[in-house]
């Protein structure tokens, strides 16, 4: 009936909570005396009026934003990003990329080596 956004554990913690919205309050209640589950809740199969109005678009302003700062806090942090490498800078030295000194075993020696 009603497509799935949040775990019943967020639910059922949402409920828990000293400051809960009004409309999640009535269906922790609903809840209590068995006119249905979270996990019915969760799962937008229940087609009971108080279960149908956390769905609503009101509860997607007042409600929703409190269930997904909670599914947040289940989630536990997020995982540090690995800091990042530092640059090397450049070495101050020469730079030797036009000289070489290597050469060729075919070529002549452009000196007497053996004087």
């Amino acid at each position: 009936m009603f497509e799935p956004v949040f775990s019943a554990e967020v639910f059922r913690v949402a409920a828990g909570r000293p400051d809960v919205p009004p409309r999640l309050a009535l269906a922790a209640d609903a809840v209590r005396e068995g006119k249905f589950t979270w996990e019915d809740v969760a799962a937008g199969t229940c087609t009971h009026p108080i279960a149908a109005s956390l769905f609503t678009a009101k509860a997607r302003q007042s409600l929703w934003p409190v269930l997904e700062r909670i599914e947040a806090e289940l989630d536990g942090p997020p995982e540090p990003q690995p800091e990042p490498r530092p640059r090397r800078l450049p070495v101050p030295d020469e730079d030797f990329s036009e000289h070489t000194y290597l050469h060729d075993a075919m070529d002549p020696p452009k000196r007497n080596t053996w004087r």
